[in-house]
């Protein structure tokens, strides 16, 4: 889960955030869940690091990603 700052969070219900995530992986949710680990990995290994740009850019995504996870652990539970 990507740990969003308040103000750049976005709340959604899960249909809408899966609809971002396989829109992310053009089709496939998992696929796009990996996607945005490969942005925020990518991120990290920059030098230009700026959380308050990053969040800007990919909030959305992030808080998409976020409520999809938070809904498909329980699966795993």
């Amino acid at each position: 889960m990507f740990r969003i700052p308040e103000f750049f969070e976005t709340e959604m219900n899960f249909k809408d955030a899966a609809k971002v995530m396989e829109s992310r992986g053009r089709g496939d949710l998992l696929a796009g869940m990996e996607s945005m680990d490969q942005v925020w990995t990518d991120y990290c290994a920059s030098d230009d690091q700026d959380d308050d740009q990053f969040f800007t850019d990919w909030g959305y995504e992030c808080s998409a990603y976020n409520v999809v996870f938070e809904n498909m652990s329980k699966l795993f539970k």
